[in-house]
């Protein structure tokens, strides 16, 4: 949604037409544009391209500012969110060392994030009468379907390194992102954490930053893991106490 679409460059006057029109104006180019692909003899470049407009083909009809807008009132819309709490571990490959773990990236982020969420159910169940459990959803994705339940599996019958896992229940379902707009919400805060450590990108990450997980006023929910020590970034100052 973020990226431009250059076939809506190409229509006169794009923004004046009504949604119907637009649609059917882009949908006519992007058909030349793959026939023509076709005839290139180009079957990875084909391929790409089908790919990439199967994933936008939802927002053809709007305009660029319009898809911007509309991120930015999600999130805002997140961020006013009391009672959602945001889980994320952000990984510099640069300062990752995998043999220190005996895991890869993708395990170790998904163990930390694991940790966490238990922890926080752990910590609201505390005084309380009725204890809290939580369900982790997936998006779909073979490889890593298999990779993370048997990773789950293990985390109940041993615990992570940081914590035994008491109120998380079962594996993770896994679902199709496309049918289930929470999923699509964690892509959104996903996004927004990427640009802005990557591109210094704030206004996105400011907002959905608010509903990351605090204790006594310390972000505890959202890591950076980059180099030992230096780092400015809003995540790592977070950790910090005042």
């Amino acid at each position: 949604m973020q990226r431009p679409y250059f076939e809506q460059s190409r229509i006169p006057n794009f923004e004046a037409l009504d949604y119907k029109q637009r649609r059917m104006q882009v949908e006519s180019l992007r058909h030349v544009e793959l026939l023509r692909l076709q005839r290139t003899k180009n079957p990875k470049l084909y391929k790409q391209t089908r790919k990439n407009y199967r994933e936008t083909a939802s927002y053809i009809h709007l305009g660029y500012n319009e898809r911007q807008t509309l991120v930015k009132e999600l999130a805002r819309c997140v961020s006013k969110w009391g009672f959602a709490r945001l889980f994320a571990e952000c990984i510099d490959k640069v300062h990752f060392v995998s043999a220190r773990t005996m895991r890869s990236i993708d395990e170790q982020a998904f163990e930390q994030v694991i940790s966490r969420f238990e922890q926080y159910l752990q910590n609201t169940s505390r005084n309380t009468p009725s204890p809290s459990y939580g369900l982790l959803i997936h998006d779909n994705n073979e490889t890593v379907a298999k990779k993370h339940t048997a990773l789950m599996k293990n985390f109940h019958q041993q615990g992570t390194f940081w914590t035994t896992i008491k109120s998380i229940i079962e594996t993770p379902l896994f679902v199709d992102s496309q049918l289930t707009s929470m999923v699509q919400i964690a892509d959104l805060c996903g996004y927004a954490l990427r640009r802005y450590l990557e591109n210094g990108e704030d206004e996105l990450f400011d907002l959905l930053f608010e509903r990351a997980d605090r204790k006594d006023g310390v972000v505890v929910g959202v890591r950076h893991f980059t180099k030992p020590s230096g780092c400015t970034c809003k995540i790592c100052n977070a950790h910090k106490r005042s």
